[in-house]
């Protein structure tokens, strides 16, 4: 099984040294605060987020929060 060190991940993203777009960082921050309960200013997170990036956040906060059947629909589009 893979293991992500979510700590370290959030800091390489705050050094510069992780070359990621707004929006995969944003997933990444939103990531390590669901994995590990590492602060993110969701705000922050969420602004730049892209239409399949905002979707693949909802369904993960969603399965966090035992919703593991929940639907996400944007713009008319479902995705499970």
């Amino acid at each position: 099984m893979a293991r992500v060190g979510w700590k370290a991940v959030v800091a390489a993203l705050e050094a510069g040294r992780l070359s990621c777009s707004g929006s995969e960082a944003g997933v990444l921050r939103i990531a390590a605060s669901i994995a590990e309960g590492i602060g993110v200013d969701l705000a922050e997170a969420v602004t730049g987020l892209d239409e399949t990036n905002i979707v693949l956040v909802a369904r993960a906060v969603l399965h966090a929060n035992g919703h593991r059947a929940a639907v996400v629909t944007v713009a008319g589009v479902e995705r499970r």
